[in-house]
C-alpha cells in the first residue's frame, strides 16, 4: 500500500486492487473568491488516473467539481464515493454540479476495504467525514480524518472498524491547523494588531491539541499531517499572517512520528520506505511570493453585482431570512445578531435579529449596543444581497473571510451559534 501526498487535503492511496484520490481541490479562487493554493502546482505532474475519487464534506477546499470535471476530461468517468448523511447537502450538490455522487459507508473491491464514517455530533450543520482503507494483501490499514472535530462517539466507531482488522494502525493522515475566520476577521488589524498576534497563537496551539488528541487516541505508525494549505488573496492578502495557520513542519517540534512531504512525496507502508520528505518549513520568500500573485484578486461579490445598494429592499429580504433560521435555528438561548451593511467601509444598514424570539428589527446607524452576548456581522451590500438570495453560502463566506466579525465576549464561542447564519437566506 502506497500513500501519496498531493496537496493540502488531497492524497493518492494505492493498493494491490484500486488507487484512490481523496478530496482533489485544485481550482483557484474558491470560497467565493478567498482562498488559493500555497503551493501552487500542476496536480497531473502527480496524479495518475484513479479508480475512486473520494469527497469527505462539501467545503469547497474538499468538493472541487470544476477540477474533477477536469479529471474526467483526462482519465474518463470515475466513481465519487461521499458519506452518507441522512441530510446530504453534498449529494444535492453534486446533482448541481452535473455529478453522480454516491453515499457511501462501505465497499470491497479485490481485498481492499473501503469505509466512510460521517461525524455525527448531533447538529444539521453536520458534514465532515473519515475514510479507512484496509488492503489485505498486505494487511495494511491507513485512516483519513480530513477535517473532522474530535467525538468521542466517531473516533470509537472509526476504532472498531480498524480493530477489525489490525491492532496497529499503520497511518493517519490528520488535520494540524485549524482553517477559518477567526481571529483575522474578529479584531480590528489597525487598532488591535497585538490582539491578533496573539489570538492567532492560540488557535495554532490549540489545533495542535487536537491533533494530539488524535494521534494519542490511535497510535498509528505514522502520523500524516495534512490539509490547510492555503492563503487569502485579494484585499484580504493582509490578513494572511494572523490566521493562526501553522506550517506542517512545525508538527515535528512534537511528534517524532510525523511525516511531512513535499507535492508529490510518498510511503510505501510495506516497506516504510519515504520518498520527497519536506525537510523545513516554506521560507517566507516563497509565502511572499505568492501572496504578490493573488493580491489583485477579487472577491466574486466585487464583480456579481454592479447594482446600487439603494435598489435593494434589505429589510424585506431580510425577514423572510430571519423566519427560514429562526425555524432551523438550533439556538436556545438568548442571543442577538447585529447586521452592518456597508459601501465602501461606510454603514447604509442596521439590523437586529433576537435569536431567542426570532424577532429582526431595524437599527439607528451610531445605535449603542447593550446586548450581554450578541455578534456583529459587518458586510458589505453585494456579499449581503448574495447570501440572503442564495447566490452565494454563508458558511463559505464566513470561512473565506470574506466579512468582518465584532463577537461579545469575544471569547464566548459558540457552535450552535456560528452554525445559525447558514439559514439565514431566502432561498
Amino acid at each position: 500500500m502506497i500513500v501519496k501526498y498531493i496537496s493540502s487535503a488531497c492524497l493518492q492511496i494505492q493498493t494491490l486492487d484500486i488507487r484512490i484520490l481523496t478530496d482533489p481541490w485544485f481550482t483557484q479562487g474558491i470560497y467565493d473568491g478567498a482562498w488559493f493554493s500555497f503551493p501552487h502546482i500542476d496536480p497531473f505532474d502527480f496524479i495518475n488516473e484513479p479508480d475512486y475519487i473520494y469527497v469527505s464534506h462539501i467545503h469547497p477546499d474538499h468538493y472541487d467539481p470544476e477540477f474533477i470535471h477536469k479529471i474526467f476530461e483526462k482519465f474518463g468517468p470515475k466513481p465519487i464515493l461521499i458519506p452518507d448523511f441522512q441530510k446530504n447537502y453534498l449529494f444535492l450538490k453534486g446533482k448541481e454540479d452535473g455529478l453522480d455522487l454516491i453515499p457511501t459507508r462501505e465497499l470491497h473491491v479485490g481485498k481492499t476495504s473501503i469505509f466512510i464514517e460521517e461525524n455525527d455530533m448531533g447538529s444539521i450543520s453536520d458534514i465532515d467525514s473519515a475514510l479507512v482503507v484496509h488492503d489485505a494483501n498486505c494487511k495494511k490499514t491507513i485512516l483519513n480524518l480530513n477535517d473532522c472535530l474530535f467525538n468521542q462517539p466517531h473516533v470509537q466507531k472509526l476504532n472498531n472498524i480498524i480493530q477489525n482488522f489490525t491492532s496497529k494502525l499503520d497511518l493517519i493522515a490528520v488535520g494540524y491547523t485549524g482553517a477559518g475566520p477567526y481571529p483575522q476577521t474578529y479584531f480590528d488589524i489597525k487598532k488591535e494588531k497585538e490582539i491578533l498576534i496573539s489570538k492567532a497563537n492560540e488557535k495554532k496551539q490549540g489545533a495542535f491539541e487536537r491533533y494530539k488528541d488524535f494521534i494519542n487516541f490511535f497510535n498509528a505508525k505514522f502520523n500524516l499531517p495534512f490539509a490547510g494549505e492555503y492563503l487569502l488573496g485579494g484585499s484580504n492578502s493582509k490578513l494572511n499572517k494572523y490566521r493562526g495557520v501553522s506550517d506542517a513542519h512545525e508538527v515535528n517540534a512534537f511528534d517524532p512520528k510525523a511525516i511531512i512531504f513535499n507535492s508529490g512525496g510518498s510511503i510505501d507502508l510495506v516497506s516504510g520506505e519515504t520518498f520527497n520528505l519536506r525537510t523545513s518549513e516554506y521560507s517566507e520568500t516563497e509565502i511572499n511570493n505568492r501572496i504578490k500573485e493573488i493580491s489583485s484578486a477579487k472577491m466574486d461579490y466585487e464583480t456579481h453585482f454592479i447594482m446600487e445598494p439603494e435598489k435593494i429592499n434589505f429589510m424585506r429580504l431580510m425577514k423572510v431570512a430571519s423566519v427560514n433560521a429562526h425555524n432551523k435555528s438550533e439556538i436556545n438561548e438568548p442571543y442577538h445578531f447585529i447586521f452592518s451593511i456597508t459601501s465602501k467601509d461606510k454603514i447604509l444598514h442596521r439590523f437586529q435579529f433576537d435569536c431567542k424570539k426570532g424577532v429582526l428589527s431595524s437599527m439607528k446607524i451610531d445605535e449603542e449596543i447593550t446586548f450581554k452576548e450578541y455578534s456583529e456581522v459587518i458586510i458589505d451590500y453585494r456579499l449581503m444581497f448574495g447570501l440572503l438570495t442564495g447566490f452565494y453560502h454563508w458558511n463559505n463566506a464566513l470561512v473565506g473571510s470574506a466579512y468582518l466579525t465584532r463577537r461579545y465576549p469575544v471569547d464566548n464561542f459558540k457552535r450552535n451559534v456560528q452554525s445559525f447564519l447558514n439559514f439565514f437566506t431566502v432561498a
